[in-house]
């Protein structure tokens, strides 16, 4: 169910107003200080800006369609039922996992210092949870204002490039305040991009379900957050490889105009 028809222009001020109200935690991340939140995960102050991508949506809805424009981007966060095939509930939830353990394992082999998993598995579904509340605050923005309105003008892989390119570069003071250097930084762009264009290949395999664009994200942070002990030494590098192989085979199977066409497909 997508429930507005909006311009790359209404998609620009979007972005626009994300990034300004992003922009004052940033501002109050040096005031408050490192891991401010307390959380194991070290997570700043400016995490908070996840929630502004839906703050930000809500504006507009309402500035759109009132109270029923705001009541129909909340619908789209919880409606299941595009899902048609329930099988995409598999690389919604597991593939990102399912990446980082490849990673660690490509990375044991290659005898990078890495160490003994302390994963803590009952804090796993707290995790996921928290991650959840944030993948809300971001998808029903990014997918409603930025995704949808390319992909009426776009192909579904320039779509996510473009869309990737915007998340990626909204990153770039946190991470620049969580003292990673420049290479680091880069390689983790790279990783949002693909990350984005996954998401797409998701969405648009699952009837434009906003709802399965936060699954993948909240179990994509899981999975970066138990690599191993809180993402403590996960590399952006082998990662953005390993998911650009994905990426490549989706584009070869799925086609880069839709992302949904499988090739394969009997008729």
């Amino acid at each position: 169910m997508r429930t507005f028809a909006l311009s790359l222009k209404t998609s620009l001020y979007f972005c626009l107003t994300v990034f300004s109200f992003s922009l004052v935690l940033w501002l109050l991340e040096d005031l408050a200080g490192e891991g401010a939140l307390g959380l194991p995960i070290n997570l700043p102050v400016s995490s908070l800006m996840a929630f502004f991508p839906l703050v930000t949506a809500c504006i507009f809805a309402y500035a759109k369609e009132k109270g029923v424009g705001v009541r129909n981007l909340f619908k789209r966060v919880i409606d299941f039922s595009p899902i048609r095939r329930k099988v995409w509930y598999l690389p919604a939830l597991l593939l990102m996992p399912a990446v980082m353990l490849v990673s660690y394992l490509f990375m044991s082999l290659m005898n990078y210092p890495l160490p003994e998993p302390d994963l803590h598995l009952p804090m796993i579904p707290v995790f996921f949870a928290l991650f959840f509340i944030g993948a809300v605050g971001e998808e029903a923005g990014w997918m409603t204002f930025v995704v949808d309105p390319l992909q009426q003008r776009w192909s579904a892989l320039t779509t996510g490039i473009v869309c990737g390119a915007i998340w990626a570069a909204w990153h770039i003071v946190p991470l620049i305040q969580a003292g990673h250097d420049a290479a680091w930084i880069v390689w983790h762009g790279l990783v949002t991009v693909l990350l984005r264009i996954i998401i797409v290949w998701i969405y648009n395999n699952t009837g434009y379900s906003v709802l399965m664009a936060i699954l993948f994200h909240a179990g994509a942070n899981v999975g970066f957050f138990l690599f191993p002990n809180y993402g403590s030494h996960y590399d952006p590098a082998v990662t953005g490889i390993i998911l650009a192989a994905i990426v490549g085979i989706i584009t070869f199977f799925w086609g880069f105009r839709t992302l949904s066409a499988y090739r394969y497909v009997s008729h």
